[in-house]
């Protein structure tokens, strides 16, 4: 690592491989209260497997207990470790990531996506900039999902989800570079941009100038699942 990067930590998992003991011995009773009796199962299953796989990335990351970190959860979904390290994760299909790093970093986020994804020339058209819908459109697959993981991390950053538009930050990709621009004059984030076997994965940092430099970490038990690794860094913000 450089010594003007900002290393963020990205924990991933496929969920087979995490048995109900695994995530038993690592979610808390304060995590288990966002399960409700309504909650379909995929989605409880989902959710108390990211769960799992945080506090295992905040006890890897801080050499603490896991399970003495409080996490809450904004009202616009966005976790945080309170008095901890900045944190986010996302998951999509059976793949679930998580990305830890030190507060000064700033705001931080993550998305993975994985497998096709439908209807990709009317998605970019409708939803991102002219010369992101031209770029993508040469080559749907993988570029829409590409640009993606890089939006969403970002819009998870600021904490507003797909609510914030896709369209408000504009990435041009150039392996091994990204080239970014927010819209109405806001801050750039550094940015990065991993792949693995059928998935890519964004990291959007808000707190400064300096690149993101992802230091990849595999969590299974045993020799279970692996859908997604291993993961590699193809293009970042300078």
């Amino acid at each position: 690592m450089t010594d003007s990067a900002c290393a963020v930590y990205v924990y991933y998992a496929d969920r087979r491989s995490l048995s109900e003991q695994t995530v038993a011995s690592l979610v808390t009773a304060e995590d288990r209260l966002r399960v409700t009796p309504t909650m379909h199962v995929r989605r409880r299953t989902e959710y108390l497997a990211g769960r799992a796989l945080l506090r295992h990335a905040l006890g890897a990351y801080t050499e603490k207990d896991a399970a003495s970190f409080r996490i809450e959860v904004a009202s616009n979904g966005k976790p945080e470790c309170v008095g901890g390290p900045a944190i986010s994760v996302s998951h999509s299909g059976d793949a679930i990531v998580c990305a830890v790093a030190d507060r000064a970093i700033g705001d931080l986020g993550i998305d993975v996506e994985m497998g096709a994804v439908r209807e990709v020339d009317l998605i970019a058209e409708r939803f991102f900039t002219p010369a992101e819908a031209r770029w993508v459109a040469a080559e749907p697959e993988p570029r829409f999902r590409r640009l993606w993981v890089l939006k969403e991390a970002y819009l998870k950053a600021l904490g507003s989800g797909l609510a914030g538009g896709l369209s408000s930050l504009e990435c041009r990709i150039e392996p091994p570079a990204v080239v970014a621009h927010a819209a109405d004059g806001a801050a750039v984030p550094a940015l990065a941009l991993l792949a693995g076997q059928d998935c890519y994965v964004g990291i959007a940092a808000l707190g400064g100038s300096s690149p993101v430099e992802p230091i990849v970490r595999r969590f299974a038990v045993g020799d279970g699942a692996d859908a997604l690794g291993p993961l590699r860094l193809i293009a970042r913000s300078p």
